[in-house]
């Protein structure tokens, strides 16, 4: 029974010690890790609308300026149920509705597979798209899913579609 004891001694100290050794790494890491994200996400800001200098948060979307305060457009958020997590990307839209361009900022597919909706060729066909047109080809649409991922490619083309119209709706 002590030897029992003893051993549960031990693995409390060593589980004590983990604990301890993980939460001062995420104590020193956390902030880094945040600017690291913020950082990601106003390059992703800039490069969804070409030009943007000043951005106004607005009810639940961004409006974007150029340097002499004309207006670009609006950024979206996006988020999509994917195959393997949650999609979540920036969507630029200029002054009469067309994508500018897409960027994906978060996504946990398939690496290979899913995962390629952030190659530049996908997401290139989303440029000066109107909403009507953005749905995959087998699907009457302007957009090529990714090969052997459709459920990505769907998902994330599905839902810039849904958010754009949506706003579209608001806005007018």
């Amino acid at each position: 029974m002590k030897e029992i004891v003893r051993l549960g001694l031990y693995l409390l100290t060593v589980c004590a010690l983990a604990g301890a050794a993980l939460s001062g790494t995420y104590s020193f890491t956390s902030r880094k890790i945040q600017a690291q994200k913020e950082k990601a996400e106003r390059q992703a800001l800039t490069a969804v609308l070409p030009g943007a200098v000043r951005f106004e948060s607005n009810n639940g979307y961004i409006r974007v300026f150029d340097g002499h305060q004309a207006p670009l457009g609006c950024i979206l958020k996006v988020s999509a149920a994917g195959y393997s997590g949650r999609i979540e990307a920036l969507v630029g839209v200029d002054t009469v509705f067309k994508v500018t361009r897409v960027q994906i900022l978060s996504q946990v597919e398939t690496p290979g597979l899913g995962a390629k909706i952030t190659s530049p060729a996908f997401l290139a066909q989303f440029d000066h798209q109107a909403s009507d047109r953005i749905r995959l080809r087998k699907d009457g649409g302007e957009i090529d899913a990714v090969t052997a991922a459709t459920i990505s490619s769907r998902a994330i083309t599905n839902a810039v579609r849904e958010k754009v119209d949506a706003f579209q709706k608001t806005v007018r």
